[in-house]
């Protein structure tokens, strides 16, 4: 096992110098940043592990914490919240279902510029592992990474793959299924509804959406597949978002054609625009959407979806986390989380 002894002989500095730098103190001694850097490059070379467990126990203390980041927040500004979104909200409780029956309990932050003193206080002393949710800025990955907490990273889209236990929905396999269902059922005219936040530069999940969408319809012969975008204001919702790109798409074709929402909210935003222009679904206009919120099986028509399978979301997440915590064989790698197809009433039933 790497002791800090062995970290502060190959950087010819002293222990209490390494122990400063390790605990995120080296600016409040006032040890130069490349001393610092020289330190952090051989503990992680060394693949150095604090071990808190013993640390606490000598403190007399004992955490079972895991802390949830999410990065919904600062993505939207502030303008709109992770638990009172309905795909969120349900993931959220996922989360905590799956940390209570590890044993541990949750604490949560919404991480934005305000927040990152939290975060840091937290991450040197009084938590024992992370899960977080969205594309993770480098600052945070950083933070994280030289916590050396066992982290598991739901979407976080890092510039560098592979720094964390990563778990990704199978965008790919999402499309495919929507796209290949429109296509037996006869639709000719294909469209993905593709709605982004006006503040946004880039959304990775979106993207890669819209990505597979303009990679898989080039497989099909005798339909036209596009793509049309909008980008809402914070504090907007999806689904107003999908009442415009309704209008524009069915201003812009014939009956009948497909729709493929980037998920459920725009996709019930779409079907709201159908209905004012007394269209029929699916006759006229065939929708799927992405998700399988809550509120997918109770809107009228029933919207058909690819359900993204929540639980399993957390539980890949959280297992991965506690498993590490406990010291049980957690192996880090980059999950896809399969989806399936739901057919209810926004489409034919083959």
């Amino acid at each position: 096992m790497v002791r800090l002894k062995d970290i502060a002989q190959a950087a010819g500095v002293s222990v209490t110098t390494v122990s400063k730098v390790l605990n995120d103190r080296g600016d409040e001694f006032g040890i130069a940043k490349d001393t610092q850097e020289r330190i952090w490059e051989i503990a992680t070379r060394l693949n150095y592990q604090p071990n808190r467990e013993a640390r606490n126990l000598r403190l007399g203390k004992k955490y079972r914490s895991i802390l949830f980041l999410s990065l919904y927040e600062g993505r939207t500004k502030g303008a709109e919240g992770f638990f009172s979104h309905p795909f969120f909200g349900i993931v959220m409780h996922q989360i905590q279902e799956a940390v209570s029956r590890s044993g541990f309990y949750l604490s949560y932050v919404a991480v934005d510029e305000e927040s990152m003193g939290a975060v840091k206080a937290l991450v040197q002393d009084r938590i024992s592992g992370v899960v977080t949710w969205g594309t993770m800025p480098p600052d945070l990955a950083k933070l994280l990474k030289r916590s050396r907490l066992p982290v598991a990273a739901i979407e976080p889209y890092t510039a560098a793959p592979g720094l964390f236990h990563e778990v990704y929905v199978d965008n790919k396999q999402a499309i495919a299924l929507a796209l290949d269902y429109l296509y037996q059922c006869g639709y000719e005219r294909l469209v993905m509804a593709d709605a982004r936040l006006a503040s946004e530069e880039y959304n990775p999940v979106f993207s890669e959406r819209v990505a597979a969408w303009e990679e898989l319809s080039k497989g099909y012969t005798g339909i036209t597949a596009t793509v049309e975008t909008y980008h809402r204001l914070a504090g907007t919702s999806d689904i107003t978002a999908g009442e415009v790109l309704g209008e524009r798409i069915i201003g812009s074709l014939k009956p009948p054609f497909g729709i493929v929402a980037v998920n459920d909210l725009t996709a019930m935003g779409v079907m709201y625009a159908a209905q004012r222009h007394g269209l029929r679904i699916p006759e006229d206009m065939a929708v799927v959407g992405i998700d399988d919120i809550e509120w997918a099986a109770f809107h009228n028509p029933a919207l058909t979806t690819v359900r993204i399978p929540k639980d399993r979301l957390a539980w890949e997440a959280v297992d991965y986390v506690s498993k590490a915590i406990n010291g049980s064989g957690a192996e880090t790698k980059v999950v896809r989380v399969p989806v399936e197809l739901i057919v209810r009433e926004t489409t034919p039933h083959l």
